[in-house]
């Protein structure tokens, strides 16, 4: 019913290769500024080290484990729940950090709980919709994924929101509609979006925004020109414009940025791509968006080819986790939305999100190593 096969190199190798220029990168952009507070110039370059060790072994641990746990239904239940939990945690006793409080602290480490919930929440509708369901049957997991928005929008982290119904609407359209069905509805999606952007830049202003989402106005008024402020809200914007431009083809060599030197702060974890671009050029910064995007591509079409419908989400929804945060976060980067806070999958600084993202990533590689001849091959 089922044989193993060789490791899935077209997953493995791309993500090992970003992995690694993510690590170079994380120490560029942020050793100094460490030195410049007086702190261990490899103190994030060894969390980031250490948090990537552990997530290969993690890798290495989940191909070990059978298939059937894997696809558990109290498995997907269990992360979910924790992942719920973990984000009501966050209003109660949230960490804060540069103004926003989006993580929680277990036992000393700090992670934001909408990573994990996204992991979590893709895990479980796949295993809702390996069959197929009734509209009234639509209610629960429906529900369960408005309610995750929810509680990260009033953090307040709209992108964070946006990214978990975006993953949800792709799982649940894939199990459940027609695909020119899908394609209109995330057609419709997407110019509902614009629209709204659009009415709260040319019409709004802050008084017709709850005051928890005013930042969400300035931040789509400074889409047009960062230059408006660019001291004060569109600093950071307008300081990655000038990183991109000095990068140039061929960048000013590692090591060399300008812009990391207090004009883009923490620039290691959002506006880490702008510091790579500077140092190592715009073929560089092209071929890692490629070798995201390749992830990506495999995993759809890994998806596409998948006889069991649970195995299949999964792949889809992970594709489209991967695929979401970095569109947002370059799109950002580029002045074409907002600016967000999504990191770059494994470039940007950040042990939790490295480790959360690498085993859901993990899984997949899991699945590709086996041959299911039919969909029965996976008890539940």
């Amino acid at each position: 019913m089922m044989k193993r096969k060789k490791i899935d190199w077209l997953l493995l190798l791309p993500y090992l290769g970003v992995s690694l220029i993510g690590l170079l990168m994380v120490f560029s952009a942020s050793s100094y500024r460490l030195m410049a507070e007086g702190q261990n110039p490899l103190s994030l370059f060894s969390k980031q080290a250490i948090f990537m060790g552990l997530s290969w072994l993690l890798i290495a641990f989940i191909y070990r484990v059978k298939s059937n746990v894997l696809v558990k239904g109290t498995l997907a239940k269990g992360l979910l729940a924790a992942g719920l939990v973990s984000l009501i945690l966050v209003k109660i006793s949230g960490v804060n950090i540069n103004g926003a409080q989006r993580w929680v602290s277990v036992m000393g480490i700090q992670f934001q709980p909408s990573e994990v919930t996204n992991v979590a929440l893709i895990l479980y509708l796949a295993y809702y919709f390996r069959v197929k369901r009734t509209q009234r049957e639509l209610l629960v997991p429906c529900g369960l994924v408005l309610l995750s928005g929810l509680l990260i929008l009033l953090q307040p982290k709209v992108t964070g929101a946006i990214i978990i119904w975006g993953v949800a609407l792709v799982i649940i359209t894939t199990a459940e509609l027609p695909y020119q069905l899908s394609v209109m509805v995330f057609a419709t999606i997407f110019a509902g979006i614009v629209l709204i952007g659009g009415i709260i830049l040319f019409l709004g202003s802050h008084h017709l925004l709850p005051e928890l989402f005013a930042h969400t106005y300035d931040r789509i008024r400074l889409v047009r020109d960062p230059f408006l402020d660019p001291y004060g809200k569109g600093f950071q914007m307008s300081n990655s414009y000038y990183a991109l431009y000095n990068g140039g083809l061929f960048g000013r060599g590692l090591g060399n940025s300008i812009t990391k030197k207090g004009y883009l702060p923490v620039a290691e974890t959002d506006f880490v791509y702008s510091i790579l671009v500077e140092e190592l050029g715009m073929i560089v910064g092209l071929l890692v968006l490629a070798l995201l995007f390749l992830i990506a591509l495999r995993l759809f079409v890994l998806a596409s080819k998948e006889v069991s419908q649970q195995v299949s989400l999964i792949y889809f929804g992970v594709g489209a986790l991967i695929l979401l945060q970095t569109s947002i976060n370059i799109a950002s980067i580029l002045g074409l939305i907002p600016m967000t806070g999504v990191p770059l999958p494994f470039i940007s600084y950040g042990g939790t999100s490295y480790l959360i993202l690498s085993a859901a990533l993990g899984v997949c590689l899991k699945f590709s190593s086996e041959v299911r001849v039919n969909d029965q091959t996976i008890k539940q």
